[in-house]
């Protein structure tokens, strides 16, 4: 089970989770897919918007309803991280096979 958050760890949470979605942001594969892009630049704003009214929200940090849902918040943050992290495994696999093919293409211009 995920540990139970203040607001302010919440908080914290949502701003890497921002950072990261900039990051995403910034990634070519993602950047040439423009609807993709423009929805994942909406939820980040959207996000940043929810991340703010939270900062300005007085919350009971004991109450059930709150730590059930920052341990709901955390599950999706672990989701999204893994998402991020296969994007980033995909541009890594792309740059491997597009070296392999420079590498043949060398090869194929010393053997003609």
């Amino acid at each position: 089970m995920a540990d139970l958050m203040t607001q302010a760890e919440l908080v914290t949470a949502i701003g890497n989770t921002l950072t990261q979605m900039d990051n995403t942001l910034m990634d070519p594969t993602l950047i040439n897919q423009p609807a993709k892009w423009q929805q994942v630049y909406a939820m980040r704003k959207h996000l940043d918007d929810q991340q703010r009214t939270l900062v300005a929200a007085t919350i009971q940090a004991d109450d059930a309803s709150f730590q059930a849902l920052t341990v709901q918040i955390q599950q999706a943050i672990k989701q999204l991280q893994q998402v991020i992290d296969n994007l980033k495994k995909m541009d890594s696999i792309i740059n491997t096979i597009a070296q392999i093919s420079a590498d043949l293409d060398e090869i194929l211009k010393a053997v003609s």
